[in-house]
């Protein structure tokens, strides 16, 4: 007869990392949820937002696959349940005989989601909610879960769609894998929004695409689809910052890993158009000043190749020249990706920029935020609106998005 364990315990996970803040137990209270701050329009000079690591948490407060080292039978037990999630299983049982005695199985049932990231990252992505009781058997344990779910087989067949236009639209048979990576980055920070909603909100990469608005969970999980089906090995890293629990991605690049956390490259919600390089293709040295991970879990990230890029923000790109804002000095520069030259366009501060083949349009900070037109060959500007204006883009029919500070939205042929 079978001894009852635990009669049942609920993990509420409200997916891992609903708003990038997580319940790690049950017994525990939710972390405040992170909020982005909305900053007033001002003439005064933008800086991006400072992060800093968590000194609430370290790394060996996450799981560590070393324990699959030490232990098979976890591995094989956390395959057996990603096998059930995949199929949007509600309620099943599996038997663990393995080498953990009850206390340390028990943390490991508590934390089957991390587990499972370790298996499958997309399909624990699944996971709304779950609870499971135990009981002992002969030499080990019969767990039974009961699961909900934050996606459906129906809604993953969307997203599997979307993946695959994506790569149809934006990958081509002769971009190289810096270009893939960039074009994979720059889809999503421009696709999402960072939401403030609730933690149940958001978190799932169904949601991300039908809704454009998600929390750092969904933004890592669709880049994650995406460097994969544009021929790039990736992982999906998950750790602290900011005293949150947050997620990322591992890319390889030419060989060389790096992180990419579309999420803190996406600058501010208020500002859908704006791209930061600050946070892609970072190696461990560098981001570690403020993430920290199981750096045992994941590939070491070394190279410095791209850290030319990460003084970019308010980035536009046209053809191979990426033209930017300086988190140095405020300053335009153009840099271009064939001929590795980086040159300075102009010493205007100038935000919100949408280029164009001949000209950058943006928002001058050195002249009350004027809608400003800079000549790419000479540098030279003409003031197209004396008003102060934001969120500028040029869509694919060649037309001048922007907003006034009152909120109106306009646009302009070029």
């Amino acid at each position: 007869m079978k001894k009852s364990i635990l009669l049942i315990f609920l993990l509420i996970i409200l997916s891992m990392l609903s708003a990038c803040s997580a319940a790690i137990k049950a017994v525990e209270v939710l972390l405040p949820e992170r909020t982005e701050s909305v900053e007033e329009t001002s003439i005064d000079l933008k800086e991006p937002t400072s992060k800093a690591q968590s000194v609430e948490f370290s790394a060996e407060d996450l799981f560590s696959t070393t324990l699959f080292k030490k232990d098979p039978a976890l591995l094989q037990f956390s395959k057996k349940v990603e096998k059930h999630i995949t199929k949007f299983d509600t309620n099943f049982t599996i038997v663990y005989k393995g080498k953990l005695g009850w206390d340390a199985f028990e943390r490991q049932l508590n934390d089957i989601y991390n587990i499972i990231n370790f298996v499958n990252p997309y399909t624990a992505g699944y996971v709304e909610n779950y609870n499971w009781e135990a009981w002992e058997i002969d030499n080990g344990y019969e767990v039974e879960f009961d699961f909900t779910y934050l996606t459906d087989a129906k809604k993953e067949k969307k997203v599997d769609a979307y993946v695959e236009n994506f790569t149809n639209k934006y990958i081509t048979n002769d971009m190289d894998d810096f270009h893939r990576a960039k074009a994979v980055n720059d889809f999503v920070v421009q696709l999402a929004t960072y939401s403030g909603e609730d933690a149940s909100e958001g978190q799932s990469v169904y949601e991300l695409v039908s809704k454009e608005t998600g929390v750092c969970q969904a933004y890592a999980l669709l880049a994650y689809r995406l460097f994969l089906a544009a021929g790039l090995d990736a992982k999906y890293v998950y750790g602290y910052s900011d005293n949150q629990l947050h997620a990322w991605n591992l890319v390889s690049v030419n060989g060389d890993w790096y992180h990419v956390d579309t999420t803190w490259n996406d600058v501010n919600p208020d500002e859908p158009y704006a791209i930061s390089y600050e946070y892609f293709l970072v190696n461990d040295e560098k981001l570690s000043e403020d993430h920290i991970w199981a750096k045992d879990n994941y590939f070491a990230a070394t190279s410095n190749a791209y850290d030319f890029m990460h003084d970019m923000w308010y980035a536009d790109t046209v053809g191979n020249v990426i033209y930017y804002n300086s988190m140095t000095d405020s300053m335009l520069y153009a840099y271009d990706l064939a001929t590795k030259q980086n040159r300075q366009v102009t010493e205007t501060s100038c935000y919100y920029l949408a280029a164009a083949e001949d000209a950058i349009y943006c928002s001058d900070y050195d002249n009350d935020g004027f809608l400003t037109k800079i000549f790419i060959n000479d540098g030279s500007e003409e003031v197209l609106l004396e008003e102060e204006v934001l969120n500028l883009f040029i869509d694919d029919k060649g037309v001048l998005l922007y907003e006034t500070i009152d909120g109106e939205k306009y646009s302009q042929n070029l």
